[in-house]
């Protein structure tokens, strides 16, 4: 089964480093709405089947509570590598991410990202972290965007749910566009941290009830970030309390 794991595992990366130049050309000779749709599209195709190849099956809840357009902030917890993908693949948005720098040193990765509309920070260095705010937000009011934040910072080494950095907030503040929580459960099982293998397994993605800017207008970063990690916190645990 470790080899059948490895064997996908390779499978699916030479298909992404096969795959990628093309999807960028694609990209680039398109402009406008047919430019977004190909992008979700083509984004949201291999987002589903780097899991329906290894054989998980992915359990969305709540689809309804998907706006229909941008711009709006999700914010997840963070459980595994696998996690940017769950939300390409079945969040049916076009979707921008902020990453830590180190990740554009990765084949594609970096003309990927600029592609989805997000932002590659150096975590050491405050300044550039605010250039990457100041353009996403503008992103956001322009063209309706779509962004995702992971405020745990890093994935969870235990599948608990740690604490939410207040800092990663200040897109919230400065943006002032609702807030659409997601709680994912199972990926990490799928991909551990640390591990190179893409298993089978179970995976719930829960989509809860957008928040409002009148909701937290008035809050602090860290009353902010407080509120959206106890709904996704109590989702988590109630979909685990079902034996999920």
């Amino acid at each position: 089964m470790g080899f059948i794991r490895y064997l996908w595992t390779i499978i699916a990366f030479m298909g992404y480093m096969g795959y990628a130049p093309f999807f960028v050309r694609g990209v680039e000779k398109r402009k406008g709405k047919e430019r977004e749709e190909y992008i979700k599209f083509h984004v949201g195709r291999w987002g589903k089947r780097s899991f329906s190849f290894p054989g998980s099956k992915v359990h969305v809840m709540n689809a309804q509570n998907i706006p229909s357009k941008g711009p709006y902030i999700i914010i997840a917890n963070h459980q595994s590598m696998l996690d940017i993908t769950l939300i390409q693949g079945y969040l049916n948005a076009h979707t921008g991410f902020i990453a830590k720098k180190e990740l554009g040193k990765f084949f594609t990765v970096g003309s990927f990202l600029k592609i989805l509309g997000g932002e590659l920070i150096d975590r050491e260095n405050p300044r550039e972290a605010v250039l990457a705010i100041e353009n996403l937000v503008k992103r956001m009011k322009d063209e309706d965007q779509v962004i995702a934040i992971f405020p745990e910072g890093t994935r969870s080494t235990d599948g608990e749910i740690h604490e939410f950095k207040a800092g990663a907030m200040k897109i919230v503040t400065k943006a002032k566009v609702p807030i659409l929580p997601v709680a994912i459960s199972g990926t990490e099982k799928s991909m551990p941290r640390g591990s190179l293998y893409i298993k089978k397994s179970e995976i719930y993605l829960s989509i809860l009830p957008l928040i409002e800017v009148e909701e937290f207008n008035e809050l602090s970063t860290k009353e902010i970030s407080n509120l959206v990690r106890e709904k996704i916190s109590s989702e988590v645990h109630r979909i685990r309390s079902l034996g999920r």
